[in-house]
């Protein structure tokens, strides 16, 4: 080890004299008029901050550098608004806008220029460009044209009218728009057409996600929206195709080569890239090798650049390029596709789009009530177009009122989709940089207004829903319990009284008890559905008397006793204070909780003690106990009992129990103890 040492640094002194001694006399060698036009020595930290400043003005570095901020504001942005139940989205416009001129270049103008001189903005618009393509792609993706075909007439009648109504008033307000905002060089017909498309998207990808959120696509008005809203994007882009092929082409002859084109593309694109998906998806069926990865890639990216030479936009062929790949149903490769790509797209490159979107947004330029004023009517044409197109056609299709409007809501979601056409309509300079803040703005509203305009449509909405599976279950766990002693009463009976049989004298007390214990079984769930209807119709008027609790349990636990064949251990102060309650309510909560602590363990304990007029009864049980889990539902219904031995309750006897203690003015709480499952009430005496 010594040897190999000395031979290291032996090795590295002959060789760094060796490099020195070149260097050094390699300058006789220099021009000795090349040291005349070398400028004088600056000082070290001079020369050092005056080179970082410099590379930070070159392209990569202030990219980098802009790279940096821009995720980092989209992403704080991002996560603030989901304090206030909105999508990430709109933080991420949010930020782009503060970004821009709007806020940051108003404010700290030097800040803004360096940070995004005009120079970079190039660099910024292709890589946010190439994030769009991948993000497209993936939103295609997440169509499924087999489900679409299979679209019920319903879902086909609603997408087509919350297209074509939202359309045609945009095309009307364009007549009011064109001469105050169009630009000098585009004719009438290409910017009404982009203005009636502009009114008529809807955010695909943020609707699904605010449905997931919400937890409403089982709703009938959440899964249609899912449905409507992937036929409008399917819709929308190929009429956003021919509005762009119209608008580019110079004549009538033009513009049918360019449909021509068109069609010839969606040809090629169903019968060849098409079956060479499924093909790939076949054999990538379990693992995506980095070969089938590079194909997709490939047929992504020529499809995009097939659409772009075409004229229509390269984001087109990403949006067929998803579309194409084939169907969960044949195939797992959009599964092992969408994760990988949406990293990419979602959180690097989709934010440099926000933030172009942002740098080309001046609400400055809104800087008068007049400006304001057309805005805030914009608004409130897209909104009306959408939400109450989508509606009435609801509702014409059978939909309740309030289905029908929370659908309109849903479609009224605009988001990341609509900054997408607008920024198409800007770069073809259809869109006047204030007319594309101002549609910027409503599609920042109506984004945002759908959660809350959403809670308000819907608010019984969670509650019918927690009812009808409360219900479902209550009927699910009642017929257990009703026809399981049922099955038992008869099964006993048609022995008893079948004369073929020759019972003994000890199985026929056996069955008689059998009857009796099933009849009483079947009495208390009755007794416990009777009084929990009273409850909830509000007709459980108290027939209050004095009374001594002690007495009342202790009935309550002689019938207990019998019924589980077992004893319980019974303490109780001898200076209880007597209680004015409903001796036949109390008796059955009382038996309710005594039944639990029967059936879920064994040594039942109760204990009745009294302070300050405070009367406390603990029941309580060790043995097979409910989880923790278990005790932290009890509080919400539809929470129930059940444990590891398969002996499940309806969870009615618990509720009603609680119920019936609280209209007392006590209170009731289950809790895990030392190993014991136990159940405290409190009940205050008026003497």
């Amino acid at each position: 080890m010594k040897k190999t040492l000395l031979i290291y640094m032996a090795l590295i002194l002959f060789f760094g004299i060796a490099i020195a001694l070149i260097l050094h006399y390699g300058t006789f060698l220099e021009n000795p008029l090349f040291s005349e036009v070398i400028a004088p020595a600056a000082s070290l930290p001079t020369t050092i901050g005056d080179t970082f400043l410099k590379q930070l003005h070159h392209p990569l570095p202030l990219l980098l550098i802009q790279f940096i901020v821009i995720m980092i504001v989209t992403r704080l942005f991002g996560y603030l608004v989901s304090f206030v139940a909105q999508p990430t989205v709109v933080g991420e416009i949010l930020a782009g806008i503060i970004l821009g001129p709007s806020l940051l270049g108003a404010l700290f103008p030097d800040m803004f220029i360096s940070l995004f001189p005009k120079e970079s903005l190039g660099n910024l618009h292709l890589i946010s460009q190439l994030g769009l393509i991948f993000f497209m792609f993936v939103v295609g993706m997440e169509l499924d044209f087999d489900k679409i075909k299979k679209q019920s007439s319903a879902s086909v009648f609603i997408s087509h009218v919350s297209i074509i109504f939202p359309f045609f008033l945009g095309v009307a307000l364009t007549y009011w728009l064109y001469p105050i905002f169009a630009p000098k060089n585009i004719t009438f017909i290409p910017f009404a057409l982009f203005i009636g498309i502009a009114m008529s998207i809807t955010a695909f990808p943020v609707l699904a996600r605010i449905i997931k959120e919400k937890n409403i696509g089982d709703t009938r008005y959440g899964s249609m929206a899912i449905t409507c809203a992937a036929a409008d994007d399917v819709t929308a882009w190929y009429i956003l195709a021919l509005i762009i092929a119209f608008s580019i082409s110079g004549s009538i002859a033009s513009s049918f080569i360019l449909l021509l084109l068109i069609a010839l593309y969606v040809i090629v694109m169903f019968y060849v890239i098409r079956p060479l998906l499924a093909k790939i998806g076949h054999s990538q069926s379990e693992r995506l090798s980095m070969n089938g990865m590079s194909i997709i890639i490939v047929l992504l990216l020529l499809s995009s650049l097939a659409t772009e030479a075409i004229g229509v936009h390269a984001l087109f062929g990403a949006f067929m390029a998803g579309a194409m790949m084939p169907s969960s149903a044949v195939s797992r490769l959009k599964e092992l596709i969408a994760p990988r790509l949406e990293y990419v797209s979602l959180l690097v490159l989709l934010p440099l789009f926000f933030a172009l979107t942002g740098l080309r947004s001046e609400i400055g330029l809104l800087n008068s009530v007049d400006a304001w004023l057309i805005c805030g009517g914009i608004i409130v044409i897209a909104v009306f177009g959408k939400l109450f197109g989508s509606a009435l056609a609801s509702k014409y299709m059978g939909f309740s009122w309030r289905d029908s409007f929370a659908l309109g809501i849903l479609m009224n979601t605009r988001g990341l989709m609509e900054l997408v056409v607008l920024n198409i309509g800007y770069e073809m300079g259809i869109l006047s940089t204030e007319l594309f803040t101002m549609f910027v703005v409503m599609a920042l509203a109506t984004t945002i207004m759908t959660g809350p305009f959403l809670n308000l449509i819907t608010r019984g909405f969670k509650e019918n829903k927690v009812v009808e599976t409360m219900q479902k279950s209550l009927i699910d766990l009642l017929s257990h319990e009703l026809r399981t002693p049922l099955t038992l009463i008869r099964g006993a009976a048609g022995n008893l009284s079948n004369p073929q049989f020759t019972l003994a004298e000890k199985d026929k007390e056996e069955m008689v008890q059998t009857i009796v214990e099933g009849s009483r079984r079947m009495e208390k769930v009755i007794d416990n559905l009777l009084v929990n209807a009273r409850f909830r119709e509000g007709k459980t008027p108290l027939n209050k008397t004095m009374l001594r609790v002690d007495d009342v349990v202790s009935s309550a636990l002689s019938i207990a006793e019998n019924d589980w064949k077992r004893q319980a251990k019974l303490s109780f102060s001898p200076d209880v204070p007597p209680l004015n309650a409903d001796i036949a309510l109390l008796h059955l909560a009382i038996g309710n909780l005594l039944d639990n602590a029967f059936k879920y363990g064994d040594e039942v304990s109760v204990e009745i003690t009294s302070a300050f007029n405070e009367i406390t009864l603990l029941i309580c049980n060790n043995g097979d106990l409910p989880s923790a889990d278990t005790i932290t539902t009890l509080g919400n219904l539809p929470g129930r009992l059940d444990n590891s031995e398969g002996k499940p309750g309806s969870g009615i006897g618990l509720r009603l129990s609680k119920k019936i203690i609280e209209v007392h003015g006590g209170t009731l709480t289950i809790t895990l103890e030392n190993d014991r499952f136990c159940a405290h009430v409190t009940l205050r005496s008026e003497s």
